[in-house]
């Protein structure tokens, strides 16, 4: 028998010896050109590399989404689907291009390739400039999905809401939409930990375990007192990026007042700050809270001009009616 140096020298190598699960746990915290170095040193290392290398299919950019869906006809690139875990494209991404030429083509080519991915958890499809997919929402089944985002249009809320009841896995779901919409029916499937979307959208789901909330309120949603009811006999909650209004403030304290984590966010691009009455009135709601921790509003406004010493003393007013509070941030909201 005849042993070569290349097998001599392998053999006294740490590969050799170590289980495939250990050296995982090691290329798993490789970056992706270390996965692509390690997938040209041996038939072992690439078998375990690959997973990793296609396990999140990130397209950030028109020309990636286009090279995705020209790879995505080879068939050697078939196998390679069921290693994904994760497919995202860029929130902000502008699809124009789409609209020059063979949108409905390339839409149902990324359709296509997307429900091979048999074994993904992770499907976030949040664009700015939301796009259907139908057939993904009537047909595609990903038994560990986890993670869904979507914007619902008034044409696809039923096949959004068949979707959700066919994947009971979701347990993380944002979703938006341009206006209050009526759907057709609820998802009783799925039981979310954590939910960002419309404050009229939890009246579609079961909220006795949602441990993170993250509530979009619309001009024509004035109903607040009945979202913050429906949770506070529900859950503990925690709650970020609730609109600017010191009334949902007093609904939170009321109905919620075991939250731990409030934060204030605005969607309206030129949003003044609090003022010093308003910051008033929030001392007196912060009196009703038994567990909050860290708060986050806009930077007191006194005609767009920066007052550090009323800032602090809104704080320190803020302080004084919680105890519980270790952290405290102002933003500044000013053009």
């Amino acid at each position: 028998m005849v042993i070569t140096r290349r097998a001599l020298k392998l053999s006294r190598s740490i590969i050799a010896w170590l289980p495939n699960e250990v050296l995982s746990s090691i290329i798993a915290y490789a970056a992706n050109s270390e996965l692509l170095s390690l997938c040209l040193t041996s038939r072992l290392m690439r078998k375990i590399s690959t997973r990793f290398l296609y396990r999140v299919v990130h397209l950030n950019t028109e020309k990636t989404l286009e090279l995705f869906v020209s790879v995505g006809r080879r068939p050697t690139f078939l196998p390679l689907l069921s290693h994904v875990r994760k497919f995202f494209v860029k929130q902000d991404l502008k699809l124009q291009f789409l609209m020059r030429h063979r949108k409905q083509a390339l839409v149902t080519r990324i359709t296509w390739v997307v429900m091979l991915m048999t074994n993904l958890k992770h499907l976030l499809l949040y664009l700015a400039e939301p796009i259907g997919f139908h057939k993904l929402l009537q047909e595609g089944f990903f038994p560990n999905l986890v993670t869904f985002r979507y914007i619902v249009q008034p044409e696809t809320a039923s096949a959004f809401m068949c979707f959700l009841n066919r994947h009971p896995t979701i347990n993380n779901l944002t979703f938006a939409s341009e206006q209050l919409m009526q759907f057709p029916s609820r998802a009783d499937s799925i039981y979310l930990r954590v939910y960002e979307g419309p404050s009229w959208g939890l009246s579609l789901f079961e909220v006795s375990g949602l441990t993170s909330i993250s509530l979009m309120w619309y001009p024509d949603d004035l109903d607040i007192d009945r979202h913050f009811e429906r949770l506070g006999s529900h859950c503990h909650p925690h709650v970020k990026h609730l609109p600017t209004e010191v009334e949902i403030l007093a609904g939170i304290s009321r109905y919620i007042p075991h939250v731990k984590v409030l934060r204030f966010r605005s969607l309206v691009a030129k949003h003044v700050g609090l003022s010093m009455g308003q910051a008033i009135e929030i001392q007196r709601h912060l009196h009703g809270f038994s567990a909050l921790s860290i708060i986050e509003f806009p930077a007191i406004d006194y005609n767009t001009e920066f007052r550090l010493d009323h800032d602090m003393q809104a704080l320190k007013l803020w302080q004084g009616a919680c105890k519980t509070i270790w952290a405290q941030h102002l933003f500044l909201c000013r053009d």
